[in-house]
């Protein structure tokens, strides 16, 4: 199989969509510690989380425990992937760890040098890529108009307050006040509106927002004062606000819009509302961000940092030798190596997240010879998961059975992965050569494993699974450059990938990729499976705000995906921050109403209030 033209553009926005969900957003609501109360409309997903997360049990090494098998009656299953743990390195002469000084006190200045393992083609939310390391730099740049909590709900942020309309079946969204861009623009309806316009114009942004609303989009988004918008989406939303908590929900202004859709060298250097400014960007070198001086929110949120760094640092154990090293203050990475130096290191703490998305292979059921479900059992039998959790993630992300992490309400505990079951795979590859001997050679059947690099770790990832493959599988390999790549899975120019995918904060931020109106020429639900009675439950789920319904829709989903052989889960990956110990804050971020923010989303992390010690 040999690789298709490719439009740049258009893969490298695609490429972000292998690290996040575009649409992922905040549920909201305060707590009963003082922090502000959610609005009416907050109010309606009282349900989606539980008022107290269960933490998840540590080890004396740091590392998450085995979660036993019936939790004790105080414990309660986790609703979102919220919960994260921080680790210390030990002293290197194994004495006890000395007891932690008192918290020191927040202090103003200084810069924060920040490593991520990739570069985006721009910052504007209407135009251009935002993955991790896009979002590191955009957030401080753009307030969001609502993101989540602490314990996975949504909650406004720039918006003032979201009301559902006739049940949830339109949104009005109300902006704050007195809110100002970095130019000086008055933030309004209209810039609400030109953002949304902007997106759809776009032809890559317009797929992660077009499946959500009627073919005719002129009603899609309508002003009803300067403030004031209301959404009207195709689907029945218990908690619409949640698909705007992203890169759909950062709003620029309408003048700058139009001046980048003429000159897209304007996308480097975007106009937001938020407290840092963009001083200079020079893209694969450093990207410079510098402090509002006239931040709308400066006398309600303390900005404490004069200017953030930002590296594009692709080596990711460099990268965390350089954070031990002191040269770099903070790193975010998913990688295994670079996660055990950081923990090795001295004056180094991490904060990690195993809950927030899974690494799995997947098969495209459209192409010979996946498009035969004995062909997808004999790879899911014969593939050593074992071995590729033990070798590959060393003892830093735990295996995976489902799209969803053991400690979450919406895992199945029922669904397991099938795989280290070479005795079954036999069977089944000779019952399909019998039938199609043009897709077999020696009794094998021909496959192609396609995967982004040149990449050591995904070498060697490509050779773990072609070692257990190749008794029944003839495998070819294709190394891509990472845009091509993605492009070619979009397109559906695949027999078999690796990937990274699922985790969203809410689930039905997911729906998005395992849905049939997401398949098409250039297809988000990229094994391209389409079940019109799961595509039934996932919207039956999206318009209820019933936790037990939707907990069972999700429990069904999973067994749905089972049987579709489709996925093959391999682990839980490990979302790791890791930084001096020196930097402090990383998980106090609030909202402007004063509401503790989720720390470490996907490795999506707020620095708007980090300090320097």
């Amino acid at each position: 199989m040999t690789a298709r033209p490719i439009h740049k553009r258009c893969a490298s926005w695609l490429a972000a969509l292998l690290a996040f969900s575009l649409v992922a957003a905040a549920c909201g609501g305060g707590d009963d510690d003082g922090e502000p109360q959610p609005s009416a409309a907050v109010e309606t997903t009282e349900t989606v989380a539980p008022e107290e997360p269960a933490e998840a049990p540590v080890d004396d090494d740091g590392e998450e425990a085995a979660a036993p098998a019936e939790p004790e009656p105080d414990d309660e299953p986790l609703v979102a992937p919220v919960d994260t743990t921080t680790t210390t390195t030990p002293p290197d002469d194994g004495e006890a760890t000395v007891e932690a000084p008192a918290e020191p006190e927040p202090q103003f200045g200084g810069t924060l040098k920040v490593a991520v393992e990739a570069e985006s083609d721009g910052l504007n939310p209407a135009a251009n890529n935002f993955a991790v390391a896009a979002y590191v730099m955009t957030y401080p740049v753009f307030d969001p108009v609502a993101y989540w909590n602490t314990q996975g709900q949504w909650i406004p942020y720039l918006a003032e307050s979201f009301t559902p309309i006739n049940d949830g079946q339109s949104w009005q969204m109300k902006l704050r006040e007195g809110v100002r861009f970095h130019d000086g623009t008055p933030l309004s309806a209209d810039d609400v509106i030109a953002t949304f316009n902007a997106q759809l114009a776009d032809p890559i942004v317009s797929l992660a927002v077009r499946p959500y609303y009627p073919e005719d989009l002129s009603e899609a988004l309508v002003r009803i004062d300067d403030l004031t918008v209301q959404f009207n989406p195709l689907d029945k939303f218990g908690f619409f606000p949640q698909f705007i908590t992203s890169q759909l929900g950062m709003i620029a202004p309408s003048e700058w819009l139009a001046a980048a859709a003429d000159d897209p060298n304007l996308n480097q250097y975007p106009v937001g509302t938020g407290p840092f400014m963009i001083e200079s960007r020079t893209q694969d070198e450093v990207t410079v961000l510098v402090r509002n001086p006239d931040y709308w929110a400066a006398d309600i949120t303390d900005i404490y940092l004069d200017r953030i760094e930002v590296y594009p640092i692709t080596d990711t154990v460099i990268a965390a030798e350089r954070v031990a090293a002191g040269d770099i203050d903070l790193m975010v990475t998913s990688n295994s190596d670079a996660i055990l130096t950081l923990r090795d290191s001295e004056g180094v703490y991490t904060i990690e997240n195993v809950r927030s998305s899974e690494d799995f292979a997947m098969m495209n059921i459209e192409m010979p010879p996946f498009d035969d479900i004995r062909a997808r059992k004999a790879l899911t039998h014969a593939t050593d998961r074992d071995a590729y959790v033990a070798l590959i993630r060393q003892g830093v992300s735990p295996p995976a059975d489902t799209m969803f992490h053991p400690d979450l309400i919406w895992h199945n505990p029922d669904v397991k992965q099938e795989s280290n079951m070479p005795e079954l795979a036999g069977p089944l590859v000779a019952g399909y050569c019998a039938d199609f001997p043009a897709n077999c050679a020696g009794g094998k059947i021909n496959m192609e494993l396609q995967y982004s690099g040149p990449s050591v770790a995904q070498t060697r990832i490509a050779e773990l699974l072609i070692d257990s493959w190749e008794p029944f599988f003839n495998v070819t390999e294709q190394e891509l450059l990472q845009d091509d790549h993605i492009l070619e899975v979009a397109l559906g120019f695949y027999n078999v990938v690796t990937w990274r995918q699922f985790g969203a904060v809410d689930p039905d931020n997911d729906v998005l990729w395992i849905e049939c109106r997401s398949i098409s020429f250039i297809s988000l639900n990229w094994p391209r499976d389409c079940d019109e009675e799961r595509d039934a439950l996932m919207y039956e789920q999206r318009a209820t705000n019933d936790l037990d319904r939707r907990v069972e829709i999700w429990h069904w989903i999973q067994e749905n995906l089972r049987d579709a052989y489709t996925y093959i889960f391999f682990n839980h990956a490990n979302w790791t921050i890791g930084a001096g110990d020196h930097v402090q804050n990383i998980c106090g971020q609030t909202s402007p109403d004063g509401v503790e923010l989720f720390c470490n989303n996907q490795g999506r992390v707020q620095l708007h209030q980090v300090w320097l010690s």
